[in-house]
């Protein structure tokens, strides 16, 4: 499986749009991920289950990398 099929983009791509708006969240990153999962709910809702499995990748991906 590729990392696009597994993030729906790549890892690196994952972490730099994590990067990105880190600061804007002032040392509360989890509501970052928490808006994540929010997302997967939603494509679950709507029965979009490969795009939930993508953002419920990416929370993973973030909960279990050190990000700077």
């Amino acid at each position: 499986m590729t990392q696009k099929e597994i993030y729906g983009q790549t890892r690196d791509s994952v972490i730099a749009d994590f990067k990105r708006v880190k600061p804007l969240y002032a040392g509360r990153s989890n509501l970052y991920i928490m808006g994540i999962l929010s997302d997967a709910q939603l494509m679950i809702e709507t029965k979009h289950y490969n795009q939930a499995r993508q953002f419920i990748n990416k929370a993973k991906l973030l909960l279990s990398t050190k990000v700077k």
